[in-house]
């Protein structure tokens, strides 16, 4: 099996479930230029990160890639204890959540010359899309004030919106009303797993925001 990723990437999330798993996998590590290569956009024409090649499988797109993994090493528990639909839906929930909303509202910061020419344009825009993101963020910190993980225990929906709040760090939004955050940060840094991904993508720790 091998994992394509590029660091710091939503591809983290499946690259983490691997690493759950104990699975036995090679990794790929992709850059702007190799993902959009002849060699890779056979595998995924989108020319996306993650995909998974496992023999004759391939699977694109990051919660279909959580899902091939999870049915692959159930005894993992990427999801959680899912036992009971109740369960189920709310791991999708989250997930759906992060990677349909909070993922996509990032997309325009990263291409604000691909979707206006104008300067004073591109910076309302830029303006705006932080504001969407910080509002969208106000529902899991206020989740996470109930619990420690968002679905209660720790699953890939929690390394998800960990990638997205390195990703708000590192474009410096402000969540400074969001005092649930750091502590979770703590809690996704302290799993052996998450922090093996880290040193394998050449990341640093954020340790607070």
């Amino acid at each position: 099996m091998k994992l394509y990723i590029m660091p710091g990437a939503c591809s983290f999330v499946p690259h983490t479930a691997l690493e759950w798993a104990k699975a036995d996998y090679e990794l790929e590590i992709l850059n702007h230029s190799s993902v959009k290569s002849e060699e890779y956009l056979r595998i995924n024409p989108q020319g996306a990160v993650p995909a998974i090649v496992d023999g004759e499988t391939i699977v694109t797109q990051n919660i279909a890639v959580q899902t091939y993994i999870d049915a692959k090493y159930p005894d993992a528990h990427i999801f959680g204890n899912n036992s009971s639909p109740t369960e189920r839906a709310e791991i999708t929930h989250w997930l759906a959540f992060i990677n349909s909303d909070v993922h996509n509202a990032f997309k325009p910061l990263f291409n604000l010359s691909g979707l206006v020419s104008d300067k004073a344009a591109q910076e309302e825009l830029k303006e705006n899309t932080k504001k969407s993101v910080i509002n969208l963020l106000k529902y899991p910190n206020e989740q996470l004030g109930k619990q420690d993980y968002l679905t209660g225990t720790k699953t890939t929906a929690d390394v998800y919106l960990y990638v997205m709040l390195m990703w708000a760090k590192n474009m410096k939004l402000d969540l400074s009303a969001y005092h649930n955050f750091n502590a979770f940060i703590n809690r996704i840094e302290s799993d052996a797993g998450v922090t093996e991904v880290l040193r394998q993508e050449g990341l640093k720790k954020m340790e607070s925001l």
